[in-house]
């Protein structure tokens, strides 16, 4: 799945917030090389190997890279003594999406989408390396359909249907489809804990206040002089 990285920054984060642990995987899956920066497997087990937190939060944007590391991500998180969160704020493609799958709940926010495709690879060599290479490519198939079809409940035939045409997914889709469980927008603090009848309250409160200002001001202010009302008119105003 190499040749669908897309350029999306790299960033790995991993700290405890509040009851629970948060983890950011931002960028390409799989091991650092001597070109671009990735999240291997072995960065995620490191990081949650010593956490006392009851609940992991993993917060996603990826374009995928590594099987392998998707795979090895996705069986780590399934056998982690905790309950796991993936929240999938952008994208979750390729590897990226077999990460998602490993989740207890898999969250998309808003706007964010989901991309389910066939193995790939570059090969060279003779027949047989050709061969050796397709072979490989089917088991990879075959692999990352078990894990889609275990998340979502559809057959075999209909994940292969899917990944051969490359799926693409927008949130509220990934949930129709099973490959996500909900569709959820960040609420703002602004609106937390207050009701229609509190906003009701405030806007009277504040209209009344403005009405006794006004009342007041015209109590206050001198009467105008008469308005001569024949004047020459030179033009129009509009």
């Amino acid at each position: 799945m190499n040749n669908k990285i897309q350029n999306i920054p790299h960033n790995f984060v991993n700290e405890t917030a509040g009851e629970e642990h948060e983890m950011i995987i931002s960028g390409a899956i799989g091991k650092s090389g001597w070109f671009y920066t990735a999240t291997s497997a072995e960065d995620v087990r490191n990081a949650l190997k010593d956490i006392n937190a009851s609940t992991v939060r993993i917060k996603l944007n990826s374009g995928g890279g590594d099987a392998d590391q998707g795979v090895e991500i996705y069986n780590y998180l399934k056998d982690l003594d905790k309950r796991v969160v993936v929240e999938v704020t952008s994208l979750a493609a390729s590897a990226a999406s077999i990460i998602a799958m490993g989740a207890d709940e898999l969250i998309m926010r808003t706007g964010s989408r989901m991309m389910i495709h066939e193995a790939a690879t570059l090969a060279y060599g003779t027949k047989q390396d050709i061969k050796k290479t397709l072979n490989a490519l089917e088991s990879y198939d075959e692999s990352i359909i078990s894990i889609y079809q275990q998340k979502t409940g559809k057959t075999r035939d209909e994940i292969a249907s899917l990944i051969e045409k490359e799926h693409w997914m927008t949130a509220e889709q990934a949930v129709k489809e099973g490959f996500a469980d909900k569709v959820e927008t960040l609420k703002t603090d602004s609106s937390e804990g207050i009701t229609d009848e509190q906003i009701q309250q405030i806007i009277n409160s504040v209209t009344n206040n403005l009405m006794q200002a006004n009342i007041n001001n015209q109590k206050d202010e001198p009467k105008p002089p008469p308005v001569n009302t024949q004047v020459k008119r030179k033009g129009f105003i509009f």
